[in-house]
């Protein structure tokens, strides 16, 4: 990995880190339980990330590395997985984002379903990046972090089923 991809990669982790801290001080409420507060974090955490990560496929080196995994992975429609694979992170972040920040303003309904449909998404996409990890003649050159196994796949992919289980926990117990 040289060090221009370094700083690049760095920086961007930074710029989530901030975006999230934003958006955590704007939802912040002092009668939130712990586990609401875990729960906001992981899901700004895990909005901010997607939309990210959507967004550098859209920039090089990443939209070629997105464009070689893809290719090389022989998934069907490629263009077509290209843009869902992009445009699913960006839209499944900002629906994560919009629950952070909206979640006492929107309906219950509308904030339920913009969770399920968040963590289908992600799910989905991270689904079919564990498929692209373990085909053999997709190189580590071309994957996030250069590294083969998926285990950044496998742990945003229990992150998102961690943060729809407490935030379905918390909302049932609130109807209660």
């Amino acid at each position: 990995m040289s060090t221009s991809q370094l700083i690049l990669e760095l920086s961007l982790i930074g710029s989530m880190f901030l975006m999230t801290g934003v958006f955590l001080i704007r939802s912040h409420q002092k009668t939130d339980s712990v586990g609401t507060k875990i729960q906001k974090i992981l899901t700004g955490l895990l909005g901010a990330f997607m939309v990210m990560a959507g967004t550098v496929k859209f920039f090089d080196p990443f939209t070629s590395m997105f464009t070689t995994q893809i290719a090389l992975s022989e998934l069907p429609f490629p263009t077509l997985a290209r843009w869902a694979g992009q445009l699913g992170e960006i839209f499944a972040g900002l629906l994560l984002l919009i629950i952070m920040v909206g979640n006492r303003a929107l309906a219950t309904s509308i904030v339920n379903k913009a969770m399920q449909l968040a963590t289908l998404l992600t799910t989905v996409i991270m689904i079919v990046a564990v498929y692209v990890h373990l085909l053999p003649n997709v190189p580590a050159e071309v994957l996030p972090l250069q590294s083969k196994p998926p285990v950044m796949t496998l742990i945003i992919l229990s992150l998102a089923w961690l943060n729809a289980y407490l935030y379905f926990r918390q909302s049932t117990a609130k109807n209660q």
